[in-house]
């Protein structure tokens, strides 16, 4: 996205590595820089909604603050509080429908993704995927790398009790995998997702791909990075070399 967080070093230091039993990743923005197609349709779609934001399309900095990585129906519980649930779930579905087909082509995995997934499989590491998207969206993003198997688990926050920012998603993971928070990461790219990440208990790594430094360390990522190739990264995985 334009207006983009800083590329250079993040002014974090990492916290001491850990032994990991298991790496749960968000999906939009952490496996891809996914928010360039997401803001493209959000522009569009809430344009057609008569009187929303002054009849003005909406920016970045709107993005990033009222929908980055939150769940569809909390999106239009806070925007459209008149509409009823068929409404809603009807404007979701055509915005995510928008989303693939926008995104069809265009999506690309973060630089050094395939490293780390590799690292992970030769240690045993177990991993799963942990999204507030819609299930056709995850699965349809996983297959864009080839990926759709990989993940021991997919959790669906629609299909949770409680979606992100609450734990409940990555805790969820963490049971079916058998992995104790203190030797989990979450991997996260939204305020939202860090936040659910962080009182899951497991290390949060916030990625930089949309949001500002200090928006994921609020939300209580212990550590940034750029990508997959960033030191910080690699130092928070050294015991496990």
């Amino acid at each position: 996205m334009s207006d983009s967080p800083s590329t250079s070093s993040p002014s974090v230091i990492a916290p001491p590595a850990i032994q990991v039993d298991g790496i749960l990743f968000d999906i939009d923005g952490t496996l891809f820089d996914s928010d360039p197609c997401h803001l493209a349709v959000f522009q569009d779609l809430l344009l057609e909604q008569e009187g929303f934001n002054g009849g003005k399309r909406i920016d970045e900095a709107f993005f990033r603050v009222k929908i980055a990585g939150r769940q569809n129906q909390a999106i239009c519980q806070e925007f459209f509080p008149d509409w009823d649930r068929e409404r809603a779930e009807e404007w979701s579905a055509q915005k995510e429908a928008r989303f693939r087909k926008e995104a069809a082509g265009r999506l690309e995995a973060m630089k050094g993704l395939e490293k780390l997934m590799e690292w992970i499989e030769d240690r045993g590491i177990k991993k799963a995927a942990v999204t507030n998207a819609p299930r056709l969206n995850a699965e349809f993003m996983l297959g864009v790398i080839d990926k759709l198997d990989w993940f021991d688990e997919l959790i669906i926050g629609d299909e949770c009790e409680r979606a992100k920012p609450d734990p409940m998603p990555y805790q969820i993971a963490m049971e079916r995998l058998g992995l104790s928070p203190e030797n989990t990461i979450v991997i996260e790219d939204s305020p939202s997702g860090a936040a659910a990440g962080a009182a899951s208990g497991a290390l949060t790594i916030g990625i930089l791909s949309s949001q500002p430094e200090k928006a994921l360390l609020d939300a209580g990522c212990k550590a940034l990075i750029k990508d997959y190739e960033d030191p910080v990264l690699w130092s928070i995985l050294g015991d496990n070399n």
